[in-house]
């Protein structure tokens, strides 16, 4: 069986202060590939008319939606191909997944 792309560990991220945004890592067959999210991206899933939250709320978000940010990030990983590290996640992307039941 191929493997995918780009392979996420759960539990795998931190918060980075002076970015604020959430640092996640992907493993590839050629090495990781440091991934970010923003928090304002992280605010879409709950809430979309934030513009932003909190370092706490933006860690509790991720690891709630740490499943659906995935398959955001490995989806943008390949329409990117691969792209100049680190990836970096929008609110913008986060609209564009197409399962999420809160988009217009």
């Amino acid at each position: 069986m191929a493997s995918a792309s780009v392979r996420f560990e759960p539990g795998e991220y931190e918060w980075l202060a002076e970015r604020h945004d959430v640092l996640f890592l992907g493993h590839t067959d050629l090495g990781m590939v440091e991934f970010l999210i923003t928090s304002e991206a992280l605010a879409e899933f709950i809430d979309p008319d934030l513009d932003g939250i909190d370092s706490d709320t933006a860690i509790e978000t991720y690891g709630e939606f740490e499943s659906d940010i995935h398959r955001i990030a490995r989806r943008e990983f390949v329409s990117r191909l691969g792209g100049e590290p680190p990836v970096l996640l929008t609110a913008a992307d986060v609209w564009d997944e197409p399962s999420q039941s809160r988009r217009p």
